[in-house]
């Protein structure tokens, strides 16, 4: 089988898990936003994604390892004994009705790009580490980032095992239903390097018909969370002027995220807000809602701007009571600051990509990725492939078969240098 092939295979494969069908798709033409992807952690689709993916990892030769929350490294050792190792991957999981190249691509790619060096008979001289990051999106133990966020420091293992999804189960729980938990605790201090290939997910390298994004700055990423509590009533015999209605105090702060960003964003270019999330309870057409849930979603490269947004959200939020009548309560969920990437690794991913004769363009990443949070502590780089259209987190992302293997080329030329260095 071709390299190129055997890469297609396994993402192939990897997109027939968790997608609704079991569909497989090949071609871009088969996609509908009837067949996305839910493959969350503690699914049994995420475990046989990380069973097929082990499987491949042990075949390419690799040591495997999982750490106490979860998170899967496969060593391939150095030929030298000095220099810390070069760490690439990604992670496997899904937002809700996802793609089937988030994550995933930059995991097996990462893989490709050792089993290419297998075949080549390439001597790295440093050790390379292919991670896979656990509960990225978020998506089911609701804390984005969770794996790489344990592992540099932001919260304990401890911690981390012991955050629960909507179902009460416990990420301690389901690794160990599983099978996928382990006492190995990688030391971020043996990482010299750190490369995450990723789809961009969004539209400039596909209208800018450019091969290849080098990242040089990742946004910071933040969520807000509220909860509104009004009085629950009938809707039919409660008169308007006697309601204390949740739901139509929650509208404010829908339309006061999405003004204030656009106003911010006129001035830096870079500030999103989002609310993504709305629960209402108890939820039905003839009832006045008694309580509702915001999930508030704010990111920007500029961090000191992003945490006054946050200031102005929760203020706004604490302002409904006065409006209103509700009652409030806010949180926030986590706060991932922005990340600068390392002048080392985009100098080494450029070169690389000369080398390969790959043309390329420099750009900022919108999106969160555990690249973030490991530039905290290694000298990290990121590189793109095109997004058709610029779509991600949605059942239609798509990105071309020879996109896809000019990243891994890059991917590929970029380890090896850097495990040089």
């Amino acid at each position: 089988m071709k390299d190129s092939e055997r890469c297609r295979v396994d993402l192939i494969r990897l997109g027939e898990l968790g997608r609704r069908g079991g569909e497989r798709v090949e071609r871009r033409e088969q996609l509908s936003m009837e067949t996305g992807l839910i493959r969350v952690e503690g699914s049994p689709e995420i475990k046989a994604s990380k069973d097929y993916l082990i499987e491949k990892m042990k075949e390419a030769g690799l040591k495997v390892r999982f750490d106490p929350v979860g998170n899967i490294f496969g060593r391939r050792e150095g030929f030298k004994a000095s220099g810390g190792a070069v760490m690439a991957g990604s992670h496997l999981d899904s937002v809700l009705n996802g793609g089937m190249f988030d994550g995933a691509l930059g995991v097996i790619a990462t893989l490709e790009a050792v089993r290419r060096m297998e075949d080549e008979g390439f001597q790295n001289d440093r050790p390379i580490e292919v991670a896979v990051f656990t509960g990225e999106e978020g998506s089911a133990f609701h804390m984005v980032l969770l794996g790489s966020s344990v592992l540099i420091g932001e919260a304990t293992y401890e911690e981390g095992q012991e955050i629960r999804n909507d179902e009460g189960v416990s990420l301690r729980e389901a690794l160990r239903e599983q099978g996928h938990v382990g006492d190995f605790q990688l030391d971020l201090d043996d990482i010299e390097y750190f490369v995450e290939l990723h789809v961009e997910q969004g539209p400039i390298l596909h209208n800018e018909d450019i091969p290849l994004g080098v990242v040089e700055n990742v946004t910071g990423l933040s969520w807000v969370k509220a909860i509104i509590r009004g009085e629950e009533n009938h809707a039919g015999t409660t008169p308007m002027s006697m309601r204390i209605d949740p739901l139509v105090a929650s509208a404010d702060i829908i339309k006061f995220v999405n003004r204030r960003a656009n106003e911010l964003a006129a001035e830096s270019g870079t500030t999103v807000g989002t609310t993504g999330r709305l629960i209402v309870h108890p939820g039905l057409p003839n009832i006045i809602p008694g309580t509702v849930e915001l999930g508030i979603d704010i990111r920007d490269t500029n961090d000191a701007t992003k945490k006054a947004l946050i200031k102005e959200v929760i203020s706004e939020i604490t302002s409904l009571e006065g409006r209103y009548g509700v009652r409030t309560e806010t949180e926030v969920l986590f706060d991932h600051k922005p990340s600068a990437l390392s002048g080392v690794v985009i100098g080494a991913i450029k070169r690389s990509a000369e080398e390969v004769g790959i043309r390329y363009h420099m750009m900022n990443s919108g999106a969160g990725h555990d690249a973030q949070n490991i530039a905290h502590r290694v000298k990290t780089g990121m590189i793109f492939v095109p997004s058709v259209g610029g779509v991600s987190h949605s059942p239609l992302e798509w990105t071309d078969w020879g996109d896809i293997e000019r990243g891994v080329k890059v991917l590929t030329r970029t380890l090896k240098n850097l495990s040089a260095l």
